[in-house]
């Protein structure tokens, strides 16, 4: 296994995860609906981060 030390101070270096990137302002999804903040989408409905936990209850 390899660790790679990354230069906070440089953007390049540490660019952002998948999870936290948007959409650029331009692209629409396959639905064409506009992408809702993860948070917002939690608040709505949190049972659906969670789907396998929820069904074992």
């Amino acid at each position: 296994m390899e660790t790679k030390v990354y230069n906070c101070k440089n953007p390049t270096e540490n660019p952002l995860p998948a999870w936290m990137r948007r959409m650029p302002a331009g692209s629409t999804n396959a639905s064409g609906a506009e992408p809702q903040d993860p948070v917002t989408e939690f608040k709505k409905n949190p049972d659906a981060f969670f789907p396998d936990f929820v069904s074992k209850n």
